[in-house]
């Protein structure tokens, strides 16, 4: 069976992609995220980390694809753009016991 070639481009987008899991806070909001959308200040409630540090994170997380920002008047909540990525948080947990 032959192997399939992966596109070059593609890698490097998948190599972006892991680049968004590369921290703690990061994993953290992708699984508070699962199946729901939040705003900074609820995720850092959730957490027990300043808006800050969360705004930070999300904007890394934004700035790979990983989430998206939807605006609600004066604010704005934070979703997966694919529920994949907290399957990927999923196997994580399981590959590793935690």
């Amino acid at each position: 069976m032959a192997v399939k070639k992966i596109d070059k481009e593609k890698l490097e987008q998948a190599a972006e992609v892991f680049k968004g899991f590369g921290n703690p806070i990061r994993i953290l909001i992708i699984n508070e995220l699962h199946n729901r959308k939040l705003r900074v200040m609820e995720i850092s409630k959730l957490l027990g980390y300043t808006q800050p540090i969360i705004s930070q994170q999300l904007k890394i997380l934004k700035s790979v694809g990983i989430v998206y920002k939807i605006r609600e008047g004066n604010s704005s909540r934070y979703a997966l753009t694919s529920h994949h990525f907290s399957d990927m948080i999923k196997c994580m947990r399981s590959c590793l016991g935690i």
